[in-house]
């Protein structure tokens, strides 16, 4: 049973069309004819819309309109202010407005238009208006956007195909078939194709507005909308490119701002480099100047003070057994407290680094870390390496200390070898840590600290120093330009 969408001010609403009137046998004698209007605007669409339904009832036909909800609302109100009598219309069953996704689910099988139930769905109306129409062998009016609803939901062959079932349904009924679809749908240049095909399945194609010539050849019309289509392609691919463009200028614009940003942190992280290459610096002659003082003065006056106890100490004969005692008791104190500042100041500054050279002073540290810590260290230094700049030889001395100071057996370290060569423009400096298959990769955040150290240490003198790293052990290698002799140290 078939059943109309009724449209009023007040909305949408499917009255039943009496049984007795549903089912008609064709008419052996049809007359078609499909055309289709594109449009831009739907207001342009509705004023054209309104002329097309206005005809035929003024004619004495019948109108079918299978459209959007919206736009059979808007077309009933403009038939109305037109002085179309549409409710008596609609009774009579001149005028029937269907729902156009209502109507096309209604014959959709599998995702695609069926020929048998498109025939029985469109069939039935149109037998229906033809019976209603007020004149013998009426040709009923027919708008539709079915066609248009699935090609845009992209289904271009299911357009095709039911612009192909509205012509063959023509064998059958008499109708004047006009399709809507938006021009704007077909804006790219994948649709032209497309857009030709379905031209050619209509008998008359109307171009959308802004062409302003009616009554002129169909030939003509059909160039003029193949032009309007490639118009909407070229507006979207210039659309696209403006937005292409504003787009990259607005990553450019982002970039510049990153690459500021950029410049800023690596601004203050050089600056933070030159603060920690200079504290580096400034710790480092600090303490030599603290080991020469307790070298100097610190240690004379506690060697004085010793030699005091010992002159007292010899004539403990004549002292009392108490003052005797205390006597012997000062001398051992101002001894150990003698050797303690002789080992604090070697500690802070080696003397012999200044007085012997980088390799004396070397030695002398691994040998005194062997025995203080049990560790494997392997020294190896070429002959002849000489003397240096005193500021590269502290740089260096701090750096074999501090790699070899981490090292040990509680981080897992079987042995350190270090290595010093030189060549006539380049000191070079490899230190390896070989550790114990069990302890794998280091991950001490200590070392990890001293080797951000050591890497500030080495630009300080413009050189290099890669830091390699694996489940066997690490490596430090590092390079440090030699001066000529006429240039001035650091």
């Amino acid at each position: 049973m078939w059943r109309g969408m009724h449209v009023s001010n007040r909305g949408v609403s499917t009255p039943k069309i009496p049984e007795s009137r549903s089912r008609f046998r064709p008419r052996t004698e049809t007359h078609r004819q499909h055309d289709v209007q594109f449009y831009f605007d739907d207001q342009f669409l509705i004023e054209s819309l309104s002329a097309f339904v206005r005809n035929a009832l003024d004619a004495g036909t019948s109108a079918i309109v299978v459209a959007t909800r919206s736009h059979c609302v808007s077309l009933a109100d403009r038939l109305r202010r037109d002085g179309t009598d549409l409710t008596s219309a609609i009774g009579h069953g001149r005028y029937m407005a269907l729902d156009a996704a209502e109507t096309l689910d209604r014959f959709m099988l599998n995702g695609s238009p069926d020929e048998l139930r498109f025939g029985e769905c469109i069939g039935d109306a149109i037998s229906c208006s033809a019976h209603a129409a007020l004149c013998q062998n009426a040709t009923v009016s027919i708008y539709g956007e079915m066609a248009s609803i699935l090609w845009q939901r992209r289904d271009t062959q299911g357009a095709l195909r039911l612009e192909e079932l509205w012509n063959r349904l023509s064998a059958h009924y008499s109708f004047h078939l006009l399709c809507g679809c938006p021009i704007t749908s077909f804006d790219r240049r994948t649709h032209t194709d497309l857009f030709s095909q379905i031209c050619c399945q209509h008998d008359a194609v109307i171009p959308a507005e802004g062409f302003p010539e009616p009554g002129v050849e169909n030939d003509h019309s059909r160039t003029v909308a193949l032009l309007q289509q490639k118009e909407q392609v070229l507006k979207s691919e210039v659309t696209e490119r403006l937005t292409a463009e504003a787009h990259v200028r607005e990553v450019q614009s982002q970039n510049q701002e990153l690459i500021k940003e950029l410049r800023k942190h690596e601004a203050v992280e050089e600056e933070l480099r030159r603060f920690t290459r200079r504290l580096l610096t400034a710790r480092d002659e600090e303490q030599r100047q603290i080991a020469a003082e307790l070298h100097e003065n610190t240690a004379q006056l506690l060697a004085a003070l010793s030699v005091y106890f010992g002159v007292l100490h010899q004539e403990k004969a004549s002292l009392n057994p108490r003052l005797a005692k205390a006597v012997a008791g000062s001398r051992s104190v101002s001894d150990s407290l003698l050797t303690e500042i002789q080992k604090l100041s070697h500690l802070l500054h080696p003397p012999t680094l200044d007085d012997m050279g980088l390799s004396i002073a070397l030695k002398d540290y691994v040998d005194g870390f062997i025995k203080s810590h049990g560790a494997r260290v392997e020294l190896e230094i070429s002959e002849n390496l000489g003397r240096f700049d005193r500021h590269l030889e502290i740089t260096v001395f701090r750096i074999v200390e501090e790699a070899v100071a981490n090292s040990g057996p509680r981080s897992g370290t079987v042995f350190t070898a270090v290595r010093l060569t030189r060549t006539a423009s380049m000191l070079m400096l490899d230190i390896e840590n070989h550790q114990s298959s069990q302890s794998g990769v280091d991950r001490n955040p200590r070392r990890e600290t001293s080797f951000t150290g050591i890497h500030e240490r080495v630009m300080e003198h413009g050189g290099s120093a890669q830091f390699t790293s694996n489940p066997s052990g690490t490596r430090l290698a590092m390079k440090f330009p030699l001066r000529h002799p006429g240039n001035p140290p650091n």
